[in-house]
């Protein structure tokens, strides 16, 4: 893919897919333009699947301003940095657990045994879902993922994911009416009783939202900390250089963020003619950034393919940018703090399997689903 999308920035950078109609940008400035401009794109992409608009209620991802600054705004008194600060400590006894389960196994599976319960566990307790209930969530995550990975985005895999979202947001509206007549010390309480100058989230945008923090938080933090090892593979010096000089670490999250991207691209819809790289793209037409390429781009981004956890600034739009900067960003930095220094410790040694081995989404998010690793002690 890396190979494919250096070809398209030179070669193509804003083009229209035969196939699928949707266009396509690939060169940073483009991307960013993408992300930024809300005059000239929209965020709401269900837009071309009307009857899929209920979806979209308190997704900030899919919200345009003036809704968006509203959603924003009410969805953040609800979760503050402090809540996130808080879940510290139950984030370390989580990730504690999960090692130990795997304390005299030589060999395992690094994503399923470690990366993907980790997030999974941390959200689904700050929403507040009962751990009798983590199995089935877990289930009806996974079927809205694979759908996710099979396609491109179009109307076929919206209505996909309409029809499998269903389950998944039923559930989560029922816990939304139960917390609104027993609030409890979770997120989904909090969210509930959320209010500025008089304005309070309807159940649609709360289901919305923490469908979107459950699914989007958990996979972000589960191919982060993945694509780490992988990373450590490629380049072991730098996981030599981290192992000495703990300080790195934040630098070394940045890069794995920068050089291998968790999402590929954001979708937008545009609201007027738009000229990007010399090329026109008319109103109403479904445009894919290309996030990963924008990261990639060597001619913005020196030693762009080198991955270098010593890089004075890390220009990465991993996280998105301008008003749609990932909320979750915090918290996925946060396990990714506590998690990457607990596995180092734990491990004295870690040999990550051949590729041959490994199982890699296939399309929109950029990681491995499943990751062999030997360790000792």
């Amino acid at each position: 893919m890396i190979v494919w999308l250096r070809r398209m920035r030179k070669e193509a950078p804003v083009c229209k897919d035969k196939k699928t109609g949707i266009w396509q940008a690939f060169r940073r400035s483009d991307v960013l333009r993408i992300m930024s401009d809300t005059e000239a794109f929209s965020s709401d992409i269900l837009q071309i699947v009307p009857e899929s608009k209920e979806f979209a209620r308190g997704n900030i991802m899919l919200t345009d301003p003036p809704d968006h600054r509203k959603l924003r705004r009410i969805v953040s008194t609800a979760f503050t940095p402090k809540v996130v600060r808080d879940l510290e400590p139950r984030i370390r006894q989580i990730a504690a657990s999960l090692l130990r389960n795997v304390s005299d196994t030589e060999s395992f599976d690094f994503v399923q045994n470690f990366t993907y319960p980790l997030p999974m566990m941390v959200i689904a307790e700050l929403l507040g879902i009962p751990k009798s209930d983590w199995a089935g969530m877990r289930g009806m995550s996974e079927k809205q993922v694979a759908v996710a990975v099979d396609g491109p985005i179009d109307e076929d895999f919206l209505k996909s994911v309409e029809r499998i979202g269903r389950d998944f947001n039923g559930y989560l509206a029922d816990l939304c009416n139960s917390r609104r007549k027993h609030p409890q010390d979770d997120l989904m309480s909090r969210l509930a009783q959320a209010e500025v100058d008089g304005e309070r989230l309807s159940d649609e945008e709360i289901v919305n939202f923490a469908g979107l923090l459950f699914l989007a938080g958990h996979l972000t933090t589960t191919v982060l900390l993945g694509n780490a090892l992988l990373c450590f593979k490629e380049f072991p010096e730098a996981l030599r250089d981290l192992r000495s000089d703990p300080t790195l670490l934040r630098s070394v999250i940045d890069e794995v963020m920068r050089y291998r991207s968790p999402f590929t691209q954001v979708g937008r819809v545009t609201k007027r003619d738009v000229e990007l790289s010399d090329v026109v793209i008319p109103k109403g037409q479904m445009v894919l950034a290309w996030t990963l390429s924008a990261n990639r781009d060597e001619s913005e981004i020196r030693g762009a393919d080198r991955f270098d956890i010593h890089r004075d600034q890390n220009p990465h739009i991993a996280f998105g940018r301008g008003i749609h900067y990932c909320l979750g960003a915090p918290l996925a930095y946060l396990e990714a703090e506590i998690a990457i220094p607990m596995i180092l410790e734990g491990f004295s040694d870690i040999q990550v399997g051949s590729i041959e081995d490994m199982e890699f989404y296939e399309l929109g998010i950029f990681g491995p689903k499943s990751l062999p690793i030997q360790v000792k002690r």
